[in-house]
């Protein structure tokens, strides 16, 4: 069976370019071939299907906010930082709080 992802095999090569070996292959065994490729499905999971719509929103944003990091460096060096334990605290609280929302097949 051959899997074929974006225009490659399983194998890594472009689909469609058949190795040596498999070009002696007899007719009767490359129709039995297609006839088993026509047959297989490929399925995509609801958490497959998110991941590959978060990845298309955040592949036009930046990852860094250059201004954020400016504005924390500029209060480092200046010594006037502050960290907040009660927003951090509320932070870790919250994540947790998310994460045990989420069924175990989804982790």
């Amino acid at each position: 069976m051959t899997v074929n992802i974006s225009g490659l095999d399983i194998s890594g090569t472009p689909a469609g370019s058949a190795p040596k070996a498999a070009a002696t292959q007899s007719t009767s065994t490359l129709a039995q071939d297609a006839t088993q490729q026509h047959q297989t499905r490929v399925s995509i999971t609801s958490t497959a299907s998110m991941l590959a719509r978060l990845q298309q929103a955040f592949a036009n944003s930046s990852a860094i906010d250059q201004g954020r990091v400016d504005a924390v460096s500029n209060a480092l060096a200046a010594g006037t930082y502050k960290v907040d334990g009660g927003t951090i605290a509320r932070g870790l609280i919250n994540t947790e709080r998310a994460l045990g929302q989420l069924e175990l097949s989804e982790i």
